[in-house]
C-alpha cells in the first residue's frame, strides 16, 4: 500500500470517534426502527475491525485486532456505567462483539482488499 499511514491514521481517528460518541452526552434521537441502537453498535465495530484487518495480513495481528475491539467495547460499556447519563448494557457489548467477529470472519474474502484497491486506484489516478 502506498498510503498505509493514511489508512492507519484514519482508523485511529475512527477509534477515537467511537470512544467520543460512546462517552459524550448525546441528544435523544427518536428513530422508530426496531433495534436501531444494536444495529449501530454492530456496524461501528464491524467497520472498526474491518478497517484494521485490511492493514495487517498476519492472522495473529488480526486476532489481536479482534480481541482489542471487543475489549474496547467492554471498556466503553464499563465507562458508560460510571456516568450519570449512560448505562452499562450487555446487549450493546454483544452487538459490538458480533460486529467485530463478522468483520474478522470476512477477512479471507474480497473484504480484506477494499482499502488496498482504493489505495491503488488513488495512487494510479493522482497524477492524471
Amino acid at each position: 500500500m502506498h498510503y498505509r499511514n493514511l489508512w492507519l491514521t484514519l482508523g485511529i481517528l475512527y477509534s477515537i470517534f467511537i470512544l467520543l460518541v460512546s462517552l459524550l452526552r448525546m441528544p435523544d434521537i427518536n428513530i422508530h426502527i426496531s433495534h436501531t441502537d444494536k444495529i449501530t453498535h454492530f456496524l461501528m465495530y464491524f467497520i472498526l475491525v474491518g478497517w484494521f484487518i485490511q492493514l495487517y495480513q498476519n492472522w495473529t495481528k488480526r486476532l489481536l485486532i479482534l480481541l482489542g475491539a471487543i475489549l474496547l467495547g467492554l471498556l466503553i460499556e464499563y465507562l458508560q456505567g460510571m456516568t450519570s447519563y449512560r448505562s452499562f448494557d450487555y446487549a450493546d457489548e454483544v452487538a459490538n462483539s458480533i460486529g467485530a467477529l463478522c468483520a474478522f470472519l470476512l477477512a479471507s474474502t474480497f473484504f480484506d482488499s477494499i482499502l488496498e484497491r482504493m489505495d491503488a486506484w488513488i495512487y494510479e489516478n493522482k497524477s492524471k
